[in-house]
């Protein structure tokens, strides 16, 4: 299906506390539900090892299935990298597999924006 990536720049200590909600957020909650444009849904979320990267890495699946689609449930991984006052988001959407984001530009792309942060 695809990936795709999001940075978010914050004041102050705002990354850190941002990561920190959710963190606690992924010690908790398991699944969800809401109404979407197509209807009711709920998903099921199940966190993963993150890769070592950044200051701070989560991982973390949501899943949900598509009704009667042959090919399978909806999967998106998503990789949430605090590096100083910045969250990276890389997600990757996959249908009826696991598929992850590639580390190794994780990796790369952690290590351009420390590089950019430096004085």
């Amino acid at each position: 299906m695809g990936g795709n990536s999001t940075l978010a720049s914050y004041e102050g200590d705002e990354a850190e506390q941002r990561f920190a909600e959710l963190r606690q957020a992924l010690t908790t909650c398991r699944s969800y539900e809401g109404e979407g444009y197509v209807g009711p849904f709920k998903v099921t979320v199940r966190t993963e090892t993150p890769p070592q990267v950044g200051e701070e890495a989560l991982a973390f699946r949501e899943i949900s299935p598509v009704g009667t689609d042959p090919l399978g449930d909806r999967n998106e991984q998503f990789i949430v990298v605090r590096t100083g006052n910045t969250i990276a988001t890389f997600s990757e959407l996959s249908v009826g597999a696991d598929l992850s984001f590639p580390t190794e530009l994780i990796s790369r792309q952690v290590q351009r924006l420390r590089d950019a942060q430096q004085p």
